[in-house]
């Protein structure tokens, strides 16, 4: 006879699993979707100074267009609604 210990841990490893099985199976967002969602990981919200744009020193023109891109495509989203 199993023991009760075992079979709990037996139900939450099949729990586990369907949990992380779903989103595979349902097919998960498509890759577009997951683009727009994506959050980027540094703020690079741009600077103006007292004479003019000193731009972000903080964020490379990588990462400055990757936050640009975002915040176009989130007050695209806000002016929608």
């Amino acid at each position: 006879m199993t023991s009760k210990p075992a079979i709990s841990f037996l139900a939450f490893s099949a729990l586990a699993l369907a949990a992380l099985s779903a989103p595979v199976l349902a097919g998960g967002a498509r890759h577009s979707e997951r683009a727009y969602s994506a959050y980027p990981l540094k703020d690079c919200t741009r600077i103006n100074g007292r004479w003019g744009y000193y731009g972000n020193p903080w964020c490379s023109p990588r990462e400055q267009d990757a936050w640009d891109r975002f915040e176009a495509r989130r007050h695209a989203r806000s002016n929608l609604r």
